[in-house]
């Protein structure tokens, strides 16, 4: 029987793109990928979970490979992780920088601690999307 063909993309993006990410099929780990790569890995035809995984912060995405043919997914993070990073920056910026209250700086500096603790919790297998390409 054929093989079929899956190829990963991995989004070139600020947010950790100094760090490796492991990549999984069915919880067996098949490489690293830097930001900015393609990869690409001959399957068997069937159902699988790909993972993608950068520290504790993962994102999973089922696939069907079919003998024969070609799918392409890319993957980069979710608007809330730009959110978790970015809102802390800007909150402790504006605060040593232009002298803001506190009050104000911990409005600004909220939104990023909600996201990260969901992040970390409960959105910890949705940090990284899935987008299948064509």
């Amino acid at each position: 029987m054929s093989k079929g063909k899956l190829i990963l993309h991995r989004k070139k993006n600020f947010n950790g793109m100094a760090v490796g990410m492991d990549v999984y099929v069915n919880d067996q780990l098949l490489g690293k990928m830097v930001s900015g790569e393609k990869k690409e890995f001959d399957l068997e035809p069937g159902s699988y979970k790909i993972r993608v995984q950068q520290n504790i912060k993962s994102g999973e995405q089922n696939i069907i490979i079919e003998a024969g043919k070609t799918i392409a997914y890319s993957y980069y993070p979710n608007f809330l992780s730009i959110v978790s990073f970015v809102s802390p920056l800007i909150g402790l910026g504006l605060l040593f920088l232009f002298k803001i209250s506190l009050s104000l700086a911990a409005l600004i500096l909220l939104p990023g601690a909600i996201t990260a603790v969901y992040l970390l919790t409960a959105g910890k297998t949705k940090y990284f999307l899935f987008k299948k390409e064509n």
